[in-house]
């Protein structure tokens, strides 16, 4: 009977997982990119995959937007680093994390080892080497909303 339970319960719980990467699959990213090039590019990837994007090309405008009514259906925010002058990735992922709990991916050039310690310590949910693939994009962001979905399981449990 115990065993039988818990058969129960695990599939409950796959049906879950799988829904919510079903339902955010098809959801809404804020990209932040000051590139055009790169804009193109991985707006084209994204819809390619089911996604809606809407793109920013700097971290003021981010986080206004997450902050707003405007931003209340963003499922996931991909942010370049270096976005010229003003705000950076960096400073704009601390801003909208103090607003809203959303995973972060950043994306960047960049593979100093001090670069990507700095955004280990705002957000774990992913960094992506610019110009490292579709694959690659597409597998990292299906990632970020595993881990979010398992974060936000693990703090409802508690």
């Amino acid at each position: 009977m115990v065993v039988y339970f818990i058969a129960i319960l695990l599939t409950l719980w796959t049906i879950r997982i799988e829904l919510v990467l079903e339902l955010t699959m098809n959801g809404k990213i804020l990209l932040v990119e000051d590139e055009a090039l790169i804009v193109m590019s991985e707006v084209r990837t994204l819809e390619r995959h089911g996604f809606e994007v809407r793109v920013v090309r700097h971290g003021e405008q981010a986080v206004e937007i997450v902050g707003s009514e405007e931003g209340v259906d963003l499922n996931l925010v991909l942010m370049d680093i270096d976005l010229g002058p003003g705000m950076d990735g960096t400073e704009a992922a601390v801003q909208i994390l103090k607003k809203r709990d959303l995973p972060i991916v950043f994306l960047s050039s960049h593979t100093e080892p001090e670069v990507v310690e700095k955004t280990e310590g705002i957000t774990s949910y992913g960094y992506i080497v610019k110009n490292s693939g579709d694959t690659v994009l597409i597998a990292s962001i299906k990632m970020a909303f595993r881990l979010f979905e398992a974060k936000k399981r693990n703090k409802e449990d508690q």
